[in-house]
């Protein structure tokens, strides 16, 4: 897969891990409950993984870490997640706090500033 560490915005709030392929429009977002990483992206694909939110330093920038590493779970919708995060016994607020996921929280001082840098890397990079 290919190293999108160039194009990747990383912002963190309220517990999640939020990670933005800004080229492409990507977001895959990460937060850590009773134990268990839950993830969750704006392409309707969902995971539950057997890691820590501090492991996510472990990719080594095309995501399949994020993706792929002690997966116990993969599902598709939101129903098919809602069903998964209640196998884990995850709490209705947890779960509510999941489904509402906010993917396009762009609203911080942040996210401008590494959407910037990627602006100025492609512009130079066309």
């Amino acid at each position: 897969m290919e190293n999108i560490k160039r194009f990747e915005i990383k912002t963190m709030k309220n517990g999640w891990t939020r990670f933005e392929n800004y080229r492409d429009g990507y977001v895959i977002a990460v937060k850590e409950f009773q134990g268990i990483c839950v993830n969750v992206t704006n392409f309707s694909s969902h995971s539950l993984h057997n890691y820590h939110i501090e492991d996510l330093e472990n990719d080594n920038g095309d995501w399949s870490y994020i993706f792929d590493e002690k997966l116990l779970e993969k599902v598709d919708g939101e129903v098919e997640l809602k069903v998964v995060l209640e196998k884990y016994h995850l709490t209705e607020e947890e779960i509510a706090e999941v489904l509402n996921f906010d993917f396009d929280d762009k609203y911080s001082d942040s996210y401008n500033q590494q959407a910037n840098q990627i602006k100025e890397y492609m512009k130079k990079n066309k």
